[in-house]
């Protein structure tokens, strides 16, 4: 999500918004947007009503398993900053592109907690809807 709002000019020059989606509490939740990206708007979702909409899964075997783990570990030696785990660690989220007409362009669910795509993909796309 860091990532993504470093392209925060890109992505309104695409008339793009960017909605986060949680399932958190409100305070946690606002803290980490605060923290993330506080130009991105959050809707709260305790019923994960929008994770089932669109099939994202909950695991613990996809959370932690090696491949997330060497993730998380190549975060640490790079210098960035792992957030401890808030709510719910089992849920997997994932990454959608809708357009205008509210059609899915791209759906990326999460197939271990550390898995999204990369941002160049994203904006490529964006890029490509124009």
């Amino acid at each position: 999500m860091a990532q993504l709002c470093d392209h925060r000019d890109e992505l309104k020059r695409l008339n793009t918004e960017v909605l986060v989606v949680s399932f958190s509490t409100p305070g946690p939740a606002r803290a980490w947007l605060q923290e993330i990206c506080p130009s991105f708007t959050m809707l709260l979702d305790p019923e994960r009503k929008v994770y089932l909409a669109y099939g994202l899964k909950r695991s613990w075997l996809r959370t932690w398993n090696p491949v997330a783990g060497w993730d998380y570990m190549r975060l640490l030696l790079s210098g960035q900053r792992v957030r401890g785990i808030e709510a719910d660690p089992h849920q997997l989220g994932g990454d959608f592109i809708l357009d205008s007409k509210g059609v899915v362009r791209l759906a990326h669910p999460s197939k271990v907690a550390t898995d999204y795509p990369p941002v160049s993909d994203l904006l490529a796309l964006l890029n490509n809807l124009h």
